[in-house]
């Protein structure tokens, strides 16, 4: 009995001294990752950010509109002015380079930048609402900036083009295209990166998705692995709320559902739930302000001044580092 007596205390204070060295260990794993610099220069980046709707200190939660692929933040808002000022909501939005087709590790750092400096101003966390490149922007940035996550309560993404589209056409040397054309692809290398984090959807911040099976730019967006939706996030198809309703890639970020989607969202603690949708949100086919218009009305301009490339922009290396 005595003779084991000591070798039970060695080995608890064995496991004690290995629980003590697991929890250095880890923390030291976590403690590890440092946030990127940004490269851009401030001047560019805090001219890029607008809030047309002023953020009030300490007054109501601001939200970040994330425009798509061919549009700049202020068309964006123009499509979407009369939802965003129904909402009665502080409102910015950023102008990324060339229509939102440069390089998305690049359009990060204005977003990153933007939602610093807004988060600040207001002295509480804000919200982001994002549409196609709008939805996979937001996550770039708190993936890598994990920092920001405390800034940001929740992220609605429409139509975000999360893990590629298989319909954008072929690019290459002879037929270059813009960088945020080749980095939305289907198994891209930017998207590899990002989807081989452990985490899409990271905590604190509360993740909605939103999407179309009628999306015309981004598929697929039915079956066991749809595009737009987002491990650990709340995933709404709009044909499941709205049955047979008809409503393409753009037009999705002006629907009701996506509409009622955001509010629920903001105005509850953790993601949109579907059952707490209004009753009557198919009674019209858009957000609250607008008339029915066409689809066709909100096609982006592609036909911008923007650089093309032969090949996908090279990843940079903090995004191939595992992030806590």
């Amino acid at each position: 009995m005595n003779k084991l007596a000591p070798r039970r205390l060695l080995t608890a204070s064995a496991l004690s001294l290995l629980g003590v060295c697991l929890l250095a260990s880890s923390a030291g794993a976590k403690s590890s990752y440092r946030e990127p610099a940004l490269t851009v220069n401030k001047e560019k980046l805090a001219a890029s950010l607008h809030c047309p709707v002023p953020i009030v200190p300490g007054g109501k939660q601001p939200m970040m509109l994330v425009t798509g692929t061919g549009y700049t933040g202020a068309q964006a808002y123009l499509i979407g002015k009369p939802a965003l000022l129904y909402g009665k909501r502080p409102i910015c939005y950023v102008n990324f380079p060339y229509k939102t087709t440069e390089d998305i590790q690049i359009s990060a750092e204005y977003l990153v930048a933007g939602i610093r400096s807004m988060a600040k101003t207001a002295r509480k966390p804000i919200s982001v609402f994002g549409i196609s490149q709008g939805g996979l922007l937001p996550r770039w940035a708190l993936t890598y900036w994990p920092s920001l996550r405390s800034k940001v309560t929740d992220v609605i993404a429409v139509a975000g083009t999360q893990h590629g589209t298989n319909l954008i056409g072929n690019c290459s040397e002879l037929s270059p295209c813009m960088p945020a054309v080749w980095q939305q692809r289907a198994g891209s290398n930017l998207l590899n990166a990002i989807n081989a984090q452990r985490d899409e959807s990271p905590n604190p911040t509360s993740w909605t998705t939103v999407r179309t099976a009628g999306d015309e730019t981004v598929q697929p967006q039915t079956g066991p692995n749809p595009t737009s939706s987002l491990r650990g996030a709340t995933n709404i198809l709009i044909q499941d709320v709205c049955p047979g309703r008809v409503v393409g890639h753009i037009a999705s970020g002006l629907d009701s559902v996506s509409y009622a989607a955001f509010n629920d969202a903001v105005d509850h603690k953790g993601p949109a739930k579907q059952s707490r949708l209004p009753a009557n949100v198919c009674d019209h086919p858009r957000a609250p302000g607008f008339p029915y218009t066409r689809a066709a009305a909100f096609t982006p301009d592609l036909q911008v001044n923007a650089p093309t490339v032969g090949a996908e922009p090279r990843v940079r290396a903090y995004a191939k580092k595992r992030v806590p």
